[in-house]
């Protein structure tokens, strides 16, 4: 009785590792066969404001994807096309598209599709960003240096020198001027009476001559 009852117990212990073991299974396979090759890095990230100027676009994914039906696809805010990739050529993880001039600022929208490698199942996904590089200053015009130093006035004429006066006679020679004025009438009267007292003398003797 107690080596069946063993017996049962053994075989009931067999039959639930056998469940658990099929409930297992059950669930990993399906999980494994229907395993897709999500995004897993966006660059630029998700939902970004990128104040540089963006060359590149690019996508890590989890698993190794196809190079066949996988693209990546980078739109504008009009929907329009602005550059196309796919699988990276070293890295099979990776689609990239490298635009053909670096991207104006505004709204982008980045659609993937991938193709897993392992099983050929399909996904799809988007990720938006933004660009606003701000503009580099224009550089300042440079006077030339014959505009800055012209005069903003005229100039105004140089004064002609003035003749200087010419220097007036001294005193001394105004005084020697006087000084022959009044001389010479004294010379004159000198004369005069010079000769009025030789004419006198003259008389005086004319008697004594006669006598």
């Amino acid at each position: 009785m107690i080596r069946l009852s063993s017996d049962r117990r053994l075989a009931g212990l067999t039959k639930a590792g056998l469940f658990v073991a099929l409930l297992a299974l059950f669930l990993v396979v399906p999980a494994a066969a229907l395993g897709h090759s999500e995004l897993d890095t966006p660059t630029p990230a998700d939902k970004s404001t990128v104040t540089t100027p963006v060359l590149e676009v690019s996508g890590t994914f989890t698993e190794a994807i196809k190079t066949d039906g996988s693209s990546l696809l980078v739109k504008d805010s009009t929907g329009a096309t602005v550059a196309q990739g796919g699988v990276d050529t070293t890295n099979n993880k990776v689609m990239s598209a490298t635009p053909a001039s670096p991207l104006p600022n505004g709204a982008y929208t980045v659609q993937w599709t991938t193709i897993s490698a392992d099983d050929g199942d399909i996904a799809r996904g988007t990720w938006t960003f933004t660009i606003a590089v701000a503009p580099s200053p224009s550089p300042t015009a440079t006077s030339s240096p014959s505009a800055s130093a012209a005069p903003t006035t005229a100039p105004t004429a140089t004064p002609a020198p003035t003749a200087a006066p010419s220097p007036s006679p001294s005193g001394s020679g105004s005084n020697t001027g006087s000084g022959g004025d009044v001389i010479l009438p004294i010379i004159v009267a000198l004369i005069v009476l010079g000769a009025g007292a030789a004419y006198l003398l003259s008389r005086r003797g004319r008697p004594a001559a006669d006598a």
